[in-house]
């Protein structure tokens, strides 16, 4: 096909997304306008428009939060049909419910200005962890709320011992030099890495 879009193939497409979606007991279809189909699932919305021009329009939202944002031009059924896959597999992935992930240190301080910074990081990029912080002498009365503590580097002589006292808690200490420059990307692939060692 050429890559000048034709009509017919345009109309194609709209119609095998039209019966993808009410073929689907779990979404509801709204015809917005002639050019948009509005797909509601759950408490998301995602928006399909095709333009007279060949633009395809994809997008979903929750809330005021755009979760996904495609727009390309359609220069075949395959391509197009892939993008489209890729626009539901976002709209109909649930949540996963958040991690608790508690950061001590000796007074709290330092790891409560890193959780804050972390937890921002996370809004940001969509990840199910939820982080706080505390001093070390707070740990025994909060410890049971938690998924994983992780120390700060100055406690790490701990670590042995506070793994007994706290468990089935999983405790595990923070890099020296994550912990220095409160490198957030490199602290969640540092999480990330004790979740899937211990879910071996």
């Amino acid at each position: 096909m050429e890559t000048f879009y034709k009509q017919e193939d345009l109309e194609v497409f709209r119609k095998w997304v039209y019966y993808q979606v009410t073929s689907d007991p779990r979404l509801k279809l709204e015809k917005y306008d002639s050019r948009t189909y509005k797909i509601y699932y759950k408490n998301r919305v995602a928006r399909f428009v095709v333009w007279p021009i060949g633009i395809v329009e994809e997008a979903i939202m929750e809330g005021e939060e755009l979760l996904f944002y495609l727009h390309y031009q359609f220069y075949n059924f395959h391509y197009a049909t892939n993008l489209f896959h890729r626009m539901m597999e976002k709209l109909l992935e649930d949540e996963k419910p958040n991690s608790h992930i508690l950061l001590c240190c000796s007074g709290g301080m330092t790891t409560g200005y890193f959780a804050e910074k972390l937890n921002k990081y996370c809004q940001l990029n969509h990840l199910p962890y939820h982080i706080d912080a505390t001093a070390v002498y707070q740990l025994e009365n909060v410890y049971q709320k938690y998924d994983l503590i992780l120390i700060a580097p100055q406690l790490r002589y701990k670590q042995h011992e506070l793994s007994q006292k706290l468990k089935p808690v999983l405790v595990d200490n923070i890099d020296a030099s994550i912990f220095a420059t409160y490198d957030c990307q490199a602290m969640i692939e540092h999480i990330e890495k004790i979740i899937k060692d211990e879910n071996k």
